[in-house]
């Protein structure tokens, strides 16, 4: 009971963390692959055999994924550790607990996704669930990287799993310490209610610890020491639980060769040293956290409204903010539409004509569930294995294709040719597969359409609806191939939710009569301007303006760009434009700019192009950047041959277009960040750190899985930014910085990005060694910009000022049109297909 108690105790419990599928390694059965994973589980099991043995009742808890471990690579490789953790939680020593299936991103997956990696990880067709292969488990999830988002106490609740379990920790190695006030000692030690103000179920949360908090208090016994002592000063003593977890392939529970050291630190001797430091205090019980939670009820409740993860900066930087990241989630987002697109379509078709178009659908989702590996991602830094990147790729290529493949084959099912005639239907369709749990809904929505179409530079273009009714259109050209120029048919169109427009073309060497736009966007020197929207540029066409309704949204320079190599920040400032026109008589008007960086006698280049649409209160800003290629002998040549590739360690933060919106956010009223995930789930934190902790400013942060949009308020005004996956995609693309500032603390948006700096201070740090050790050797926590070396990107975003603190619907569900754009389908060959209808990994 944690009630008041004649003789509390502290109880221990160790958790194992398994996953023989590496992001820093390769997948051979050696210590360049899982061979460590074999070697350290295998001593593991070992020691705690020998403990048991010897009547020490030592415990274990097993977290396991089950695709690549359980069911493809401990089978083949190490049948023998399987045997063994099944005889252990057969007899009530051990118990298993739940990953997920496919060790994936569960924060940035949909309620489908979800339903199948944690379902799985229970039970599934090929046996390698936990219940198939130990008959019980802990209803206990701890999450692969602890990703949590709120919606998840609504999923797993739904599979039966009662408890979570996420670290409370003084490293950077953390899930949610630094988000909330910190908790008082018989808190930080025991379960939980976690909640969120909107979500009606509730999860049992339990604090976990790892081996840099051990270090942190300098060692276990150490700390169970100070632990009991602040234990028996409470008001009301009760029982506390130390969980340490760790990966199950970490080398500290093996231990380490220091003749001398390992004589006189218990925690060298791995965890035989662990356990042998706490046997012989008698008010120390071994336990597993599953059996605790049983007997041991919540002792007070938390809101959670950060999405966690344990990689850098307490974030999601490790997965979401390497150049590589968002090329793998872009195949992501694109299979993603590619099948909702395809199911839109289906709906008017009968069961044997769907029949092939949903096998090819199943092939796509299970190839996209395996991708959506963290292994793929993270956690390794600068840069990623190789073998991982080509893996991840061969997956996506595969799970884009085939749903483009049913998307093709339900457009020729659904729709006639229309015979000589240029015609094209937009479609608009759910977001989202729906669950038992997570009903998607259509949404009505507006949207700039920018049709791909094949036209020569004299033809002119005019646009009709299905009643022949012509339509305001305007046409951006671009660089042509073979001799035809490529271009775009800009038109402003609103739909219902799931509603279908039918449209026609007509090309001709004439000009015909000009469609009037009742109020029409204008270009003029500095300016670029709509009914809504005011953005201004200085004489070197630096952004200095963005104003909406009146309301100023900038201070200074609204859009930076500029890179940070070798701790030396540079930016582009002077903008050559290149194009600063109106078209289609007023519907749309366009500014482009060039710009370059200075960078290690290279150039980092730059082409923004900055669009306002008639009748949208959004600017559009399509970004272009192309980093040099460098070298240096900055980089670790170890990790480089693990890796399979160098890297240039000089690359420390690139910003190639940060946004700087005058949001200020003050003590009782600080800035507060709004996101939507792929669960279709709204919610919100607050930057209210620095009432609590040091953290009144932060060089980094990114707990916010964007599907579609964030938003960043300071309660008064807000600037809501999307991405679409048309273009480019992250699952977290949008990292910020705070500064403090005479009128308070400042954000800045870095999308597509990557900021580096101080990690977060730990209020909750005891001798603040933990951190020290972990900054000085953790590879996860190195800058991400090297990845970016020698690399290309373009990115389109939404920019959305809005008054208030939330952002209204409408703006959130026209973001989330542009996100997922609507669908194209068309019979004729001078419409192409949009960008989502392909993907594949840019060659090196």
């Amino acid at each position: 009971m944690t009630r008041s108690q004649p003789d509390p105790r502290i109880f221990l419990a160790f958790r194992f963390h398994v996953n023989f599928y590496h992001s820093y390694r390769g997948d051979t059965p050696d210590e360049l692959g899982f061979g460590k994973d074999m070697r350290v589980i295998r001593k593991i099991i070992q020691v705690l055999d020998e403990f048991n043995a010897d009547g020490v009742p030592v415990r274990g808890a097993w977290d396991i994924e089950n695709y690549f471990s359980l069911e493809k690579i401990m089978p083949q490789h190490c049948p023998d550790i399987i045997a063994s953790l099944k005889r252990r939680v057969a007899s009530g020593q051990d118990e298993a607990q739940v990953m997920s299936y496919n060790n994936g991103l569960i924060s940035a997956h949909t309620a489908a996704e979800f339903d199948a990696a944690i379902g799985r990880a229970i039970t599934n067709d090929a046996g390698s669930g936990l219940r198939d292969i130990f008959g019980a488990f802990a209803p206990m999830v701890r999450p692969q990287e602890m990703m949590y988002t709120p919606l998840h106490l609504k999923l797993y609740r739904r599979r039966g799993i009662e408890h979570i379990s996420l670290f409370y920790s003084a490293i950077p190695f953390n899930g949610f310490s630094n988000f909330v006030a910190p908790l008082p000692v018989e808190q930080r030690y025991n379960p939980l209610t976690l909640t969120y103000p909107d979500i009606e179920e509730t999860l049992t949360l339990l604090p976990a610890y790892n081996h840099g908090d051990i270090a942190d208090n300098v060692s276990l016994r150490w700390w169970l020491k100070r632990l009991r002592r602040e234990q028996l000063s409470l008001a009301e003593p009760q029982d506390l639980l130390l969980l340490i977890d760790a990966d199950a392939d970490d080398e500290y529970w093996y231990g380490y060769d220091w003749p001398v050291v390992s004589n006189l630190l218990a925690a060298a001797r791995g965890l035989r040293g662990l356990v042998e430091s706490a046997r012989d205090l008698n008010y120390v019980a071994f336990t597993t956290p599953g059996e605790y939670v049983e007997t041991h009820p919540p002792v007070g409740a938390i809101t959670i409204g950060q999405d966690t993860a344990d990689g850098s900066f307490d974030g999601l930087a490790s997965w979401a903010e390497k150049w590589s990241n968002h090329q793998l989630w872009t195949g992501v987002e694109r299979s993603r539409i590619l099948e909702l697109q395809a199911r839109r379509l289906m709906n008017s078709l009968g069961e044997n004509e769907r029949r092939e178009m949903e096998e090819l659908l199943e092939e796509s989702g299970e190839a996209r569930l395996r991708a959506l590996s963290t292994t793929h991602f993270g956690l390794s830094s600068p840069v990623m294995n190789r073998t991982r990147l080509q893996t991840a790729a061969n997956l996506l290529y595969v799970s884009v294709k085939k749903a483009s493949r049913a998307l093709d084959l339900a457009a020729e099912s659904a729709f006639d040719e229309p015979g000589d005639e240029v015609a094209f239907s937009l479609l608009d369709y759910v977001r989202g597969v729906s669950t038992e749990a997570v009903k998607y809904e259509t949404r009505p929505s507006r949207a700039l359409v920018r049709l791909p179409i094949s036209v020569s530079e004299m033809v002119m273009v005019r646009l009709f609806d299905a009643d022949r009714q012509a339509r305001p259109a305007a046409v951006r050209r671009g660089d042509g191939e073979g001799g035809a120029l490529d271009a775009e048919l800009l038109f402003v169109e609103s739909m219902d939710g799931g509603e279908r427009k039918d449209f026609y073309i007509d090309f001709s060497s004439r000009p015909g009569a000009a469609v009037p736009v009742q109020k029409s966007v204008s270009v003029e020197k500095g300016l670029l301007e709509n009914e809504f929207i005011t953005l201004r540029f200085d004489e070197a066409m630096r952004t200095v303006g963005f104003a909406c309704a009146g309301v100023e949204m900038a201070d200074g320079s609204f859009i930076r760009s500029a890179v940070n190599y070798a701790g030396r920040i540079a930016e582009a400032s002077r903008w050559k434009t290149v194009q600063a026109q109106v078209l289609g008589n007023g519907l749309v008007g366009v500014v482009r700019v060039r710009g370059a960086i200075p960078c290690e006698g290279q150039w980092v280049e730059i082409e923004h192009t900055f669009t306002l649409a008639a009748g949208l209160p959004y600017l559009y800003v399509d970004t272009r950047v192309t980093y040099p290629q460098t070298h240096s002998n900055n980089y670790d040549k170890e990790r480089a041959r693990r890796l399979g590739q160098e890297y240039d360690g000089n690359w420390r933060e690139v910003m190639p277009c940060e946004l700087r919106p005058a949001l200020f956010g003050r003590r009782g009223k600080p800035l507060r960040v709004w996101k939507h995930n792929y669960l279709g789930h709204v919610s919100h934190y607050d930057l209210d750190y620095g009432e609590f902790s040091k953290n009144k400013e932060l060089d980094s942060f990114n707990n916010h899985v964007t599907h579609g949009w964030v938003a960043v308020t300071d309660g008064d005004n807000g600037l809501l930014v999307a991405q679409t996956a048309d273009v480019n995609a992250s699952l977290a693309f949008c990292p910020m910085r705070t500064r403090v500032t005479e009128r308070g603390v400042r954000i800045f948006l870095n999308p597509f990005g990557s900021y580096y700096g101080k990690q977060l201070s730990y209020v909750t740090a005891f001798s603040g060694l933990g951190k020290f050790l972990a900054v000085k050797m953790a590879d996860s926590l190195d800058p991400l910009a090297p990845s970016y070396n020698g690399r290309s990107e373009s990115f389109s975003q939404l920019l959305a000022p809005y008054a208030g603190d939330a952002p209204p619907e409408g703006i959130r569900f026209d973001a989330e049109a542009f996100a997922y754009p609507y669908a194209i389908v068309s019979h004729s060959k001078m419409i192409r297909h949009p960008k989502h209808r392909r993907w594949s990994y840019p060659a090196a």
